[in-house]
């Protein structure tokens, strides 16, 4: 089997895992509409976001974060060697490993379920904790489908299968969706909507099991050879383990910190994230999630390609990125007014927060995308070192921004703390590559780079601004006016003008002499 993959192979597949993730993204704004329907903005929605936090937190530590990093680097070895045996043995290892260790956190939280909630969030009202704990021992068990489904994704995406761990979340969303719209029709308790969550995960995981099977992969007995692999996997694990935890740290802090502030923050700041969270990933993961095992192969016959790669990674995260990032805060109040209006929660303060949020976080996107790759290239190097100090000194940025938003009690301070911190984490991560693994770090070429895709980006926004409100102007008075000031004319409107403006930006690439590797048709 060959499993090297080419730059149009990369293209090719970041597109399908993009496709999917995208129609997740879809999906998933419709259930924010009916999420802030069902909730509302305040005591409630909090309570449950917080408990859904906890096992998300533990997915994205332990399954999609370090275990995936340090596993799908041995699994491809295996498999790249002939040794299906020993892979499977390898994936009994752990999936015991990972089930037994989800049963026991299960059980401290169904013992101690209030000794938790006043860990994750201490500044809860006491009726805002009676829900959160509710709510947290019904949804634990959904981080048994999910940590299952991602280290069955780990090894998919090692045979170079990327679309199937990729469109489980859509599967998982649409599930969601039908059941917010189940409890908004029968104004059923929110205990129903922890079940229909439940059942999303139950419905990715049998998607990716039978993905797996199809593979001709299986749980096979755990051999000598499995238990050398599966040490070598725990021996990566505990760095990575570290440098993921770290992150993950940095978002519960911000938990905690928002549970102090006016009801409501805990919302907005998660409602911020997540459509934030639509281009990272329908681009970031995805491209970083392809790279992984790419990377894990160029390291065996090419490393000094990094040095290439590292470069045009960048350039064109900057390309996608950054006029993504404009346009999501051109749209962000709009946007906020469509969801909290079709819930019928409308409320012009939470509209005004939730943009400026928004468009904080987007600021920071272009270094949350690039921090993403970085990862999976520290890891293809089996440096797990350098990316716990990188992480390290971002969650010391955060936490420091996070403690000085407290004080001043402001809740965009939280999101300008995490784009601090992804900035800084970009550049320390960037000094630990040429320090530690004597890379060359192309300043002055991804300057050039950025100098001219500059006077592309201005011309881009006057493109799009230009079409935007000429069209306006140009309807003012006329039968299309009333459809231009809808819902739906505006959100047609900015696709339409966006859709013209994309394909501008990649038919005058070659003017505006914009070279990036991934860009070359």
């Amino acid at each position: 089997m060959n499993l090297h993959l080419d730059k149009k192979s990369i293209l090719k597949k970041t597109v399908q895992v993009g496709a999917a993730t995208l129609l997740s993204r879809v999906v998933a704004i419709a259930r924010e509409v009916l999420q802030v329907k069902f909730f509302g903005v305040g005591a409630l929605s909090d309570a449950f976001i917080v408990a859904f936090r906890l096992p998300n937190l533990f997915r994205h530590v332990f399954a999609e974060g370090a275990l995936s990093a340090s596993f799908v680097p041995v699994f491809v070895k295996t498999v790249k060697q002939g040794q299906r045996d020993d892979a499977n043995g390898l994936m009994s290892a752990l999936f015991f490993l990972i089930q037994s260790f989800i049963f026991a956190l299960y059980a401290v939280i169904l013992l101690k379920g209030d000794w938790v909630v006043a860990c994750i969030a201490p500044g809860f009202s006491a009726e805002q904790a009676v829900y959160t704990e509710l709510f947290l021992k019904i949804l634990f068990p959904f981080l048994a489908f999910v940590s299952a489904s991602a280290l069955l994704g780990g090894a998919l995406n090692a045979v170079n299968n990327f679309f199937i761990p990729a469109v489980g979340p859509a599967l998982w969303n649409i599930t969601y969706v039908a059941t917010l719209m189940v409890c908004v029709v029968w104004q059923l308790p929110p205990t129903y909507l922890c079940i229909g969550v439940l059942l999303g995960g139950a419905v990715q995981f049998l998607l990716n099991i039978v993905a797996y099977f199809n593979q001709k992969f299986s749980f096979g007995p755990v051999t000598q050879a499995s238990k050398l692999l599966f040490k070598e996997v725990m021996t990566k694990f505990l760095p990575c383990l570290l440098g993921v935890s770290i992150i993950e740290i940095n978002l519960f802090v911000s938990g905690v910190v928002a549970s102090y502030l006016p009801q409501g923050s805990v919302s907005l700041l998660y409602y911020g994230s997540r459509f934030m969270n639509i281009p990272l990933g329908v681009f970031g993961v995805a491209l970083s999630g392809i790279l992984l095992p790419h990377f894990s192969r160029v390291v065996l016959y090419a490393p000094k390609r990094f040095n290439f790669y590292l470069l045009e990674v960048a350039k064109f995260v900057t390309w996608v990125i950054l006029p993504i990032s404009l346009l999501f805060m051109f749209i962000s109040e709009e946007l906020f007014a469509m969801i909290f209006l079709l819930a019928k929660k409308i409320s012009p303060e939470h509209v005004v927060q939730a943009k400026w949020i928004l468009v904080i976080y987007c600021a920071g996107l272009v270094f949350f995308c690039f921090n993403k790759v970085l990862l999976s290239l520290f890891y293809s190097l089996k440096d797990t070192r350098s990316t716990t100090i990188a992480s390290g000194i971002g969650a010391m940025i955060n936490m420091g921004g996070d403690l000085i938003s407290l004080y001043y009690g402001s809740v965009y301070g939280i999101a300008a703390s995490a784009v601090a911190a992804g900035l800084g984490m970009s550049l320390v991560s960037c000094y630990f590559l040429h320090k530690q693994h004597s890379f060359r770090i192309y300043w002055e070429s991804y300057l050039i780079f950025l100098g001219r895709f500059a006077g592309q980006l201005a011309c881009g926004v006057s493109l799009f601004l230009g079409l935007y409100y000429g069209v306006g102007y140009c309807s003012a008075g006329t039968a299309l006016m009333p459809l231009l000031t809808s819902i739906l004319g505006y959100w047609l409107l900015v696709g339409a003008c966006g859709g013209v403006t994309a394909v501008w930006f990649y038919l005058t690439r070659k003017i505006f002499r914009v070279n990036a590797y991934f860009l070359k048709g």
